[in-house]
C-alpha cells in the first residue's frame, strides 16, 4: 500500500523535471562523446589499418598527386572512396599540417558535432524532445565506436544526413524554401561523393522534403541535377580520375561476394526498425493523421535500410553502414511519438528503453575501445621510426609488412615516413583488396622492385617480409612479390620492433 504513493510521487517528480533531465542527461552523454573524440585526437596511432590509407592520400592530394589508380599502376595503393572523402581530410592538412592528428581531426569533429546538430534539428519540437535526440544521438555514436570516429567516411555522411533532416524541418511548408533545398541536395551530393552509395541515406528526407505541400517534381528536379553536378565537380581535376575510379566500382561491383548476415547483423538492423514500432502506435493511437510525405518518409525509410544491406553486407563492409541513419531515425522516432494522443506514457517510456538500451550496450563498446589504444607500444615504435630515419638519413625508406597479423599493426605508422617525404607505393590495405578481387600483379611493381627504386623497407622484425595472410584469407600480395623482393634486398639491420632491408644490387 505504500508503494503506490512513492511510485505516483516520482513519476510526478519526472514528469515536473523532465526537461532538467534530459537535458543533464544529454550534456553528460555528450562530453562522454567529447572525451572518447578528444582521446582518440591526440592518441598517437590508428585503430584501423585502412586509416593510414585514408591519411596518405589525402596527404598526396594536397600535393597534387593522383588519388585514383589504374589496374596497371605499379604502385599498390588505390583506395576508392569517393574523392570528397580525401579532399575534407586535404583541408585539415593544408590548416594544420603534416601529422597523425591532422589526418584524423575533420572525422573526430564531424563525430563530436553529430549530437550538437540533432538537437538543433529537433528544438522546434521543444527542448524536451531535442534534448533527448541529442542523447540517443550521443549513444549511438558511442555505440559504433570506432567506426563511428575513424577517419573513413562514415561520420561525414552522419552529419550531412543531420543537417539535411534539420533543413527539411525548419523548411516552412507555405513556402518554396530553395535555399532550404538546395541544403538538401548539397549534403546528398557530398554524401555520394564519399561512398557511392550513400544516396540511400538521404532518400526519405529529399522525397519527404518534395512532396511535403507539394514542392513537387520541379524542386526534386533542381535538387537532382545540382546535387549530380556537385558529384561530378571534382573529376574535372586530374587529381581524380574518372574512369579509373568507375572501373573500380564496376569491379567491386561485380566480383565482391555477399557474405553471410550473422546475429551481429541482425542486432543492428531491430535497432534501425525501431521507428516501425513508433510508426504503427501513431497509426493505432493517434487522434492526428499523417499525411502522405509523412508516410513516404518512413516507408523510403524502410526500403533505403534492406537496400544499404546489400553493400553492408559484403565481405570488408559491416554493420557500421547503418551508422548514418542515425539522423532520420531519431527524427521519425521524435515525429510518430509526438503525434500520440493517448498512451503518450508509453510510447515514451519505449523511446527511454529504447535509449536506455543503446546506452547499456555501448558501454563494453567503449571498453573494447580504451582497451584498444596501446598508447607506449605505439610511442616506441614511432620514436624508433625516427631513428631509422636519421640513420639512414638521405636513402628513401618504405613500410613493408612481415608474415603475422599480430605484427601488422606496428606498420600503420608508415605515415611518420611519408609525411617525411618518403615513398609511398606499397600499401597492404589496399593490396589485400586486389588480391581478393583478383586484379594481377602489375609488372611494373616488380620493375620498380627488380630497379631497387625504394633504398630501404622496414620489415616487422624476425618475419619473413611480404608473406602475411591478409584479413581475407588470402596473401596480402602473391607468393611472387615476396620472391622478388628477397632476391633484391637482403637484411642489413635489426631495431627492437623492425629490420631495415636494404637494396643489394
Amino acid at each position: 500500500m505504500k508503494t503506490l504513493p512513492l511510485v505516483s510521487r516520482t513519476g510526478d517528480f519526472l514528469r515536473r523535471h523532465r526537461s532538467l533531465l534530459l537535458g543533464l542527461a544529454a550534456g553528460l552523454l555528450f562530453l562522454e562523446v567529447a572525451r572518447v573524440t578528444g582521446t582518440y585526437l591526440v592518441y598517437p596511432g590508428y585503430l584501423d589499418h585502412g586509416e593510414p590509407s585514408v591519411t596518405l592520400l589525402s596527404w598526396r592530394l594536397l600535393h597534387g598527386l593522383e588519388v585514383f589508380r589504374s589496374f596497371d599502376d605499379p604502385a599498390l595503393i588505390s583506395n576508392v572512396y569517393g574523392p570528397l572523402t580525401y579532399v575534407v581530410h586535404t583541408v585539415s592538412f593544408w590548416l594544420l599540417g603534416p601529422s597523425i592528428m591532422a589526418g584524423k581531426a575533420a572525422s573526430l569533429l564531424a563525430a563530436t558535432l553529430i549530437p550538437v546538430f540533432v538537437f538543433l534539428s529537433q528544438r522546434r519540437r521543444g527542448f524536451p524532445q531535442a534534448a533527448f535526440g541529442m542523447l540517443l544521438a550521443s549513444g549511438l555514436v558511442l555505440f559504433h565506436v570506432p567506426f563511428s570516429i575513424w577517419n573513413r567516411p562514415d561520420s561525414f555522411i552522419a552529419l550531412l544526413a543531420v543537417i539535411a533532416v534539420w533543413a527539411a524541418n525548419a523548411s516552412n511548408p507555405d513556402r518554396p524554401e530553395w535555399v532550404k533545398s538546395l541544403v538538401i541536395a548539397v549534403c546528398a551530393a557530398l554524401a555520394v561523393g564519399m561512398k557511392v552509395h550513400a544516396g540511400a541515406y538521404f532518400a526519405p528526407v529529399v522525397l519527404f522534403h518534395c512532396i511535403n505541400q507539394n514542392r513537387g517534381l520541379k524542386t526534386f528536379a533542381v535538387m537532382a541535377v545540382s546535387g549530380l553536378v556537385l558529384v561530378l565537380l571534382p573529376f574535372a581535376l586530374s587529381v581524380f580520375s574518372l574512369s579509373a575510379f568507375v572501373d573500380w566500382i564496376i569491379l567491386i561491383a561485380k566480383k565482391d561476394s555477399a557474405s553471410v548476415i550473422g546475429s551481429k547483423f541482425a542486432r543492428y538492423l531491430v535497432l534501425y526498425f525501431t521507428p516501425v514500432m513508433f510508426y504503427l502506435a501513431a497509426w493505432r493511437w493517434s487522434g492526428k493523421r499523417a499525411n502522405l510525405a509523412e508516410h513516404v518518409y518512413f516507408w523510403v525509410f524502410v526500403v533505403s535500410l534492406i537496400v544499404i544491406l546489400f553493400p553492408a553486407s559484403k565481405v570488408g563492409a559491416g554493420t557500421h553502414y547503418f551508422f548514418p541513419f542515425l539522423a532520420v531515425l531519431i527524427d521519425l522516432i521524435l515525429r510518430h511519438a509526438g503525434r500520440m494522443e493517448s498512451r503518450k506514457a508509453m510510447v515514451w517510456g519505449l523511446a527511454g528503453v529504447l535509449a536506455v538500451a543503446v546506452l547499456i550496450v555501448g558501454i563494453p563498446v567503449q571498453k573494447r575501445f580504451f582497451r584498444a589504444l596501446h598508447w607506449q607500444e605505439v610511442a616506441d615504435i614511432q620514436s624508433e621510426i625516427r631513428t631509422i630515419m636519421a640513420d639512414y638519413k638521405g636513402q628513401s625508406i618504405e613500410m613493408g609488412i612481415g608474415e603475422n597479423t599480430v605484427t601488422y599493426p606496428r606498420t600503420l605508422s608508415r605515415t611518420l615516413l611519408v609525411f617525411q617525404g618518403h615513398p609511398y607505393s606499397f600499401d597492404a590495405a589496399p593490396a589485400m583488396e586486389t588480391i581478393k578481387w583478383n586484379i594481377p600483379l602489375p609488372e611494373g611493381t616488380l620493375s620498380e622492385l627488380r630497379a631497387c627504386k625504394t633504398d630501404v623497407w622496414l620489415i616487422p622484425k624476425g618475419e619473413n617480409p611480404f608473406m602475411m595472410i591478409g584479413y581475407y584469407g588470402a596473401p596480402a600480395v602473391p607468393p611472387v612479390f615476396s620472391e622478388t623482393f628477397k632476391t633484391w634486398y637482403g637484411k642489413v639491420k635489426t631495431y627492437k620492433f623492425f629490420e631495415a632491408w636494404r637494396c643489394a644490387g
